[in-house]
C-alpha cells in the first residue's frame, strides 16, 4: 500500500505531521499534505497485469517561504530515493501559494508512483 509507504519516508522530516487532504486545524508547522490526484491499473487484453500508479498532490507548508521550499525539497529527495516501497516515475514542480488568511505558505509537487 503506497499511502502508508508515503506516511513512513515522509514523516521523519516532520516529526510526523503528515496529512492526507486537510491537517488538523491547530496542526505545527511545517507539515506535508497528501492528495490524491489520480490511480490507475495496467490492462491487457488478458485483463489487469498487475501493474498500477498513483498520482498525488504533495504540499510543503510553512511559516515562511525558505520553511515551505527547504521541507519541499527535503520531501522531493524522499520521494525520489531509491526504495523497495515505491519508485516515482515523474515530478512535477506546481505553483506556490500563500494563504494571506493563515499567513501560510506552500511549495507543490506532483508525482507518479508505481508500488
Amino acid at each position: 500500500m503506497i499511502e502508508k509507504s508515503l506516511i513512513d519516508r515522509l514523516s521523519p522530516l516532520v516529526d510526523g505531521r503528515v496529512y492526507f487532504g486537510v491537517a488538523p486545524e491547530d496542526a505545527a508547522q511545517p507539515r506535508l499534505i497528501i492528495q490524491t490526484v489520480s490511480g490507475a491499473a495496467g490492462f491487457t487484453l488478458a485483463g489487469w497485469d498487475g501493474s498500477s500508479d498513483l498520482t498525488i498532490q504533495l504540499d510543503a507548508w510553512g511559516e515562511s517561504y525558505l520553511q515551505a521550499i527547504t521541507l519541499a525539497g527535503q520531501a522531493f529527495s524522499a520521494m525520489t530515493a531509491l526504495g523497495e516501497d515505491f519508485t516515482t516515475g515523474s515530478a512535477d514542480r506546481l505553483p506556490d501559494a500563500f494563504e494571506s488568511d493563515t499567513k501560510l505558505h506552500s511549495v507543490s509537487w506532483e508525482y507518479t508512483l508505481q508500488p
